[in-house]
């Protein structure tokens, strides 16, 4: 019987985690706006988020990022953080900005019907990505 427990723990927890993160949201995105309180962010540095099983990561202009997302039904909850640049590196992306902050006040999205356009949205911003890619997560 508690063997049999276990192994209903283990299937559900993998269930939960498999649950977390949809599959459609896995793929190769380009943030094409970003508008906080009803205003448009202007000159926009080019933009792509890299999302597969739960991580987060991408290009912000000559800037990097990394973090974790955890979606499940319209919910979500998005951390990033900057990367350091190299060390013979410039990069004024390098620093937390509006970006980081609006990617981490994300608390729901939504995803279009054919999977081409990703909406994060939260009480005052709404960042909105287009499909460029796709990926296939690495089996365990």
């Amino acid at each position: 019987m508690h063997r049999f427990l276990l192994a209903l723990l283990a299937v559900t927890t993998i269930a939960s985690a498999q649950a977390s993160n949809p599959a459609r949201v896995n793929g190769i995105w380009k943030l094409t706006s970003l508008t906080t309180s009803g205003q448009a962010t202007p000159d926009l540095p080019l933009t792509e988020v890299f999302i597969v099983n739960g991580k987060v990561s991408g290009k912000l202009g000559c800037g990097t990022f990394s973090g974790t997302m955890q979606a499940q039904g319209s919910r979500t909850r998005i951390a990033v953080k900057p990367l350091p640049p190299k060390p013979t590196e410039r990069c004024l992306y390098a620093l937390p900005g509006a970006f980081h902050t609006a990617m981490n006040s994300v608390n729901r999205y939504a995803i279009s019907f054919d999977t081409q356009r990703l909406v994060l949205l939260s009480g005052k911003t709404r960042l909105t990505f287009e499909r460029i890619g796709y990926v296939t997560p690495a089996k365990k």
